[in-house]
């Protein structure tokens, strides 16, 4: 049975009335940086309701640590963004020799080609756990954690201290595919066998596993959902005949230097996530019990279906139109 966060009619072109969201919401973003979480990132940062605590940079997913932290905050300068701590963590998964394959990680180093100004802004000191350890001890309350690439660093954080756990409200993670195809076959230096798995999961499948174990209260944006939002000739024109602050234009300057974003074969993956973990209701989360293939072979890092009591609830359907809409507003806020 579906749980129906929202239930909003699809039409061509953004909604005329667009959700509100439910807040204020704390958030600690995990991101790996590549061309869809800068989108997330910018979102976050334009969302009135949203206050992020801390940003950590999975070193394991597209961009490096050093290239990482650096775009992170060069981004929140040009955002004009207030000051957030960022660190980065370890660059191997817990476990295994899963990668993205080296054609993403150069082009996540490399901003995806944004223009970043030169920044004043410094590391936190410590890594992403030490960094997500003391900001969930030092919150008056339970944060809510958004990933956008592999649970590296909070699978670390939970295993250093599973009592971490307590001071999470829930965990929004951009990853898997429950009952739909994964997206790893096809994809450059990637084994052809594997179509079951998503992206962010396979390349730290324990790490993954981990997460879905600890007892959280989880929000899987996966392929499901975000399948459902392509990015369209009409959103692109939309972007760029409508940019006129910082966020809409990051958008607009991904698409212009990023053709392969524009050709119908990506979706607003992080961005969807992010939507929805700063608390705006965009489609139907559905209860499952999921579990993580650790092993090796044509299904490793896949999210597969078991019996038992749900422990995580995964994005089954999404309004393409009220995802897209939000962005035009929330973006384009001077």
């Amino acid at each position: 049975m579906a749980l129906v966060i929202a239930v909003a009619g699809c039409t061509a072109s953004p909604p005329a009335s667009l959700p509100e969201p439910t807040g204020p919401v704390a958030l600690v973003v995990d991101t790996d940086v590549a061309p869809d979480d800068l989108i997330a990132i910018a979102f976050l940062m334009g969302a009135p309701q949203v206050e992020v605590s801390a940003i950590t940079v999975s070193g394991t997913g597209e961009a490096h640590c050093d290239a990482g932290v650096a775009i992170v905050l060069g981004l929140l300068e040009r955002l004009e963004a207030p000051d957030v701590p960022v660190a980065c963590g370890r660059e191997e998964p817990l476990a295994g020799d899963h990668a993205f394959p080296e054609l993403f990680r150069q082009n996540a180093d490399q901003a995806a080609g944004l223009e970043l100004p030169t920044t004043t802004r410094q590391p936190a000191e410590g890594n992403a756990v030490s960094l997500i350890e003391e900001t969930l001890a030092g919150a008056d309350s339970p944060i809510r954690v958004l990933t956008l690439g592999p649970l590296t660093n909070l699978a670390e954080a939970l295993q250093s201290d599973p009592a971490l756990a307590a001071d999470i409200e829930s965990v929004f993670i951009m990853g898997g595919a429950v009952e739909v195809p994964g997206n790893v076959a096809g994809s450059p230096d990637a084994p052809a066998d594997n179509t079951s798995a998503e992206w962010n999961l396979y390349v730290d499948p324990t790490a993954a596993a981990i997460v879905f174990e600890a007892g959280l209260s989880i929000y899987l944006v996966s392929l499901d959902g975000t399948n459902q939002i392509p990015i369209t000739p009409t959103f692109v024109q939309q972007v760029d005949d409508q940019a006129r602050a910082a966020g809409l234009e990051v958008l607009a300057e991904l698409f212009e230097r990023n053709s392969y974003m524009t050709e119908g074969s990506y979706y607003l993956w992080d961005a969807t996530a992010a939507i929805s973990a700063a608390g705006y209701a965009i489609g139907e989360y559905t209860p499952a019990r999921l579990q993580v293939d650790t092993g090796e072979g044509p299904t490793s890092g896949a999210t597969q279906l078991v019996d038992g009591e749900p422990n995580a609830r995964y994005l089954s359907s999404a309004q393409a139109r009220v995802v897209e809409g939000l962005m035009l507003r929330v973006l384009n806020t001077e």
